[in-house]
This record gives structure tokens, sequence and C-alpha cells, in this order.
């Protein structure tokens, strides 16, 4: 699996809010979870109505259109990141121990975007079920591929030579300093290339399951995603909140 392309959960062409030069990627993802409660709590509002005239329609569409403007803003100042300190996204400390510990290359695995759809009520056809299978087998490969690049570069960090370099630390031997900086800079661009393909698949498979859903649906399987990402946020800080506590 071969990726040179940023996250598209949405479409480039539908626009970036994002400031991609956020100082502080703290400051920044607290204001967007902000605003994913914010969006929640629209998409929560839309689920208490069964039926919709035009107008309506059209302005949850906006809403599913800006839910995944969203996201995609976050992928793109998480890539502006990456690419300055790769290890800094891949242990980030902007999530609490909890929810670190769900994270698959610096994000969800792409299909949870499965378990979402079948655990928030969604009711596929059967045509949208066969289109579901087909996706769901599709990304499971696509995922074993990665994490596979992910295994080499495990091994190679615990490959003698890499090991016996990092024994030298900050003693300079024949300049095996130079050779440990270069190694290290390496696996950087080797991860940073594999976080990348991970947050496109990512961003496809959202982008494919809301292909796959209608309008309505789609307003269910955001509301449940985010529903789920708040919860395990909340469920982190508490657990950190406790273990403050005298």
């Amino acid at each position: 699996m071969h990726c040179t392309s940023h996250p598209t959960i949405m479409h480039p062409a539908m626009g970036d809010s994002v400031n991609q030069s956020v100082p502080d990627f703290q400051t920044f993802y607290r204001g967007w979870i902000t605003r994913l409660e914010l969006y929640l709590d629209q998409l929560l509002n839309v689920l208490q109505f069964q039926d919709h005239e035009n107008e309506s329609k059209l302005h949850v569409q906006q809403l599913v259109h800006s839910v995944m403007t969203h996201y995609h803003d976050y992928f793109l100042a998480k890539a502006k990141l990456s690419s300055q300190n790769i290890f800094l996204v891949l242990s980030p400390p902007w999530f609490s121990s909890y929810e670190r510990t769900f994270l698959w290359l610096a994000g969800f695995k792409p299909g949870l975007a499965f378990n979402v759809v079948n655990s928030c009520g969604i009711q596929l056809s059967t045509g949208q079920s066969d289109m579901m299978d087909r996706l769901t087998a599709e990304i499971k490969n696509e995922e074993n591929a990665v994490t596979k690049r992910l295994a080499r570069y495990e091994q190679q960090v615990v490959s003698p030579p890499m090991l016996a370099l990092a024994k030298i630390q900050e003693k300079e031997v024949n300049g095996m300093v130079h050779d440990i900086d270069t190694m290290v800079e390496l696996l950087a661009d080797d991860m940073e290339c594999l976080v990348s393909c991970a947050d496109h698949l990512r961003g496809k498979t959202v982008a494919k399951v809301v292909g796959i859903l209608t309008t309505a649906q789609s307003v269910r399987f955001f509301a449940g995603l985010a529903q789920l990402q708040l919860r395990i946020r909340r469920w982190g800080q508490l657990r950190e909140d406790a273990d403050r506590s005298p």
C-alpha cells in the first residue's frame, strides 16, 4: 500500500478553515473538541425530527458537510504537526493516557466506523448492507497492509544496528553520532509517511461510509461517532482527575 496524499474525509475543493500556523496544537484541539460538542448538539437536535421539508433537508445536508469539514480540519492540522514532530503525534499529550489506548497510528482504527454504523441504530437496506460488507473487507485488507508496514518499522527499531547505535548515546565514535541522527531521521520520515497513510485510510473509510448512507443515516452516524469520541475523552479526563486526587 502506498500513500502520498492527505486524508480525504471531504474533497479539497470543499474548503479549508484550519489555520495552518497554529503554534499550540493543544489549544487548537481544545477548540476543535468544543466545536465538535456544538455539532453533536445540532446532530442530536436533527434526530428528534423524523420528517423534513425540502428546506430542512438542505439544512441537514449542510450540517453533514460541516461536520465532515470539521474532521478534515483536524487531519490537516495534525498533518502539519506531523511534519514538524511525528513522534509527538504518535504519543499525543493532548490525549489522556486512557484515550491513547485507543490509538492506532495516531488516530482511530478505520474499521471503527463500521462498529459505529452497527451500534447506533442505522437500518440499512439490503443493497446498503451488501455495499457495507464489501467496503468492510476492502478497508480491513488495507488496515492489515498498514499494520504490516508498522511491524517492519518496529523491527528496525529493535534491530542490532539500531540498538548498537543507541548505546553510543552522545559519545562520538567514528562518526556514530551522525549515524544515529541519520537513522532517527529516516525512521521519522517512515513514520510520518505511515501516519499519513493511516489518516488517508481513515478519511477514505468515513467518506465511503457516508457515500453508502442516506443523509439522515449520516446524521445518526456522525452523532454516534462524536458521542463515542467525546465519551472516551470524558472517561479519560475523569480517570486522570481521580489519579490526581489525594
